[in-house]
């Protein structure tokens, strides 16, 4: 779900944070320069933790669990002119069949409308790397056991 008024942006987003053997399931844009966790918006009337299944069976061709909940973040930022409040809630989630995306390679998405890249990325990595949001790089590592609920504010 995303809403525009000029430079203004608001945006519902279903995250998944997805761990195998020791790695993270990241993605971007071909041409992008960050990484992200996999997700989407949500649709009206959709539950959150459904976008998850349906936007991994539409990006990858994957079959997903919702584990459980682990963050809720309202995110205020700026990129290309933009600003955005963006809300997400963040899910632990397990692939039916994670060997499904081979590891040591980049796997591009099945929606031809979005030019994106998955990849199975080490946790001890994850901390180098351009990941946004940037709280993810300590977070990824320590994941909660009760849900946490997370305010970032980038435009002060």
């Amino acid at each position: 779900m995303k809403f525009e008024s000029g430079d203004k942006r608001f945006k519902f987003r279903s995250v998944a944070v997805i761990i195998h053997n020791g790695h993270v399931l990241l993605h971007k844009v071909v041409k992008g320069d960050f990484w992200a966790l996999p997700g989407g918006k949500v649709e009206f009337f959709e539950f959150s933790h459904t976008t998850l299944i349906r936007e991994l069976e539409e990006e990858l061709g994957v079959a997903a669990n919702i584990v459980r909940p682990l963050w809720f973040v309202e995110d205020f930022y700026a990129r290309g002119g933009v600003k955005s409040h963006e809300i997400a809630t963040y899910y632990l989630t397990t692939l039916q069949d994670p060997n499904a995306i081979p590891f040591g390679q980049d796997v591009r998405g099945l929606e031809q409308d979005v030019n994106i890249v998955f990849r199975w990325v080490k946790l001890a990595d994850v901390a180098s790397l351009n990941l946004w949001p940037q709280f993810l790089k300590e977070r990824l590592t320590a994941l909660p056991q009760e849900v946490e609920f997370i305010h970032i504010n980038e435009l002060k």
